[in-house]
């Protein structure tokens, strides 16, 4: 259980969800179905929606192993079926803040194999239009795949498996104070996602330090 199960249990959890079924054909210019089935799951603690950037070049963004994967501070959604919390893979956008400020918070995306057997599925991480990161690998069933955030701006982040996709977003207000946790849950037959976030009081204000 992450370490700030006793935070956690004081602070109140928001859990959105919402579904993408199977897309119609088509294809864009990498040849994969040009559908989308777009979810933007916000707290019911942030109410900013400001997508402006803190900084113009784009972050970089690189895999990683399992062990350079911070925990997420939060719970996983109710509705993951799995025995294990650990990423098999990692991708980390942006550097590291050496000093982030009072209860800073970096928010993860974690994308979930629940088909019941290994399956490849295609991840990429996007801001402002510019692709920083694609990866299309074999998911071991059952295991997630961990993206964490450390430039504060706003993100869309694609999942891709046969003819399905869906996009989450992560917005600026993210980066602050309450801890989120983005859930994609890949099953059989849907692409769910919900957002998990405590609700604790913050001593800083959004975009703050």
């Amino acid at each position: 259980m992450p370490s700030r199960r006793a935070l956690l249990r004081t602070c109140g959890v928001g859990v959105t969800l919402g579904v993408a079924g199977c897309l119609g054909s088509g294809g864009d210019s990498s040849g994969e179905t040009t559908a989308t089935t777009r979810t933007t799951t916000e707290s019911t603690s942030e109410t900013t929606t400001d997508r402006t950037p803190t900084t113009a070049v784009p972050p970089t963004a690189e895999a990683v192993e399992p062990a350079a994967i911070g925990e997420r501070g939060v719970p996983r959604s109710p509705t993951i079926e799995s025995n294990t919390y650990d990423p098999f893979r990692g991708v980390v956008v942006g550097e590291r803040p050496e000093t982030p400020g009072g209860h800073y918070e970096t928010p993860h995306v974690w994308v979930w194999n629940l088909t019941g057997d290994p399956t490849t599925i295609a991840v990429e991480v996007a801001t402002g239009g510019a692709r920083l990161h694609r990866a299309e690998t074999e998911f071991p069933a059952g295991a997630p795949l961990a993206v964490v955030f450390y430039a504060r701006r706003a993100y869309d982040v694609t999942v891709r498996i046969g003819g399905r996709e869906k996009a989450v977003t992560v917005e600026p207000n993210r980066f602050w104070c309450n801890a989120t946790g983005t859930d994609v849950q890949i099953r059989p037959d849907a692409i769910k996602s919900g957002t998990v976030s405590t609700s604790a009081a913050c001593t800083t204000t959004p975009g703050g330090s």
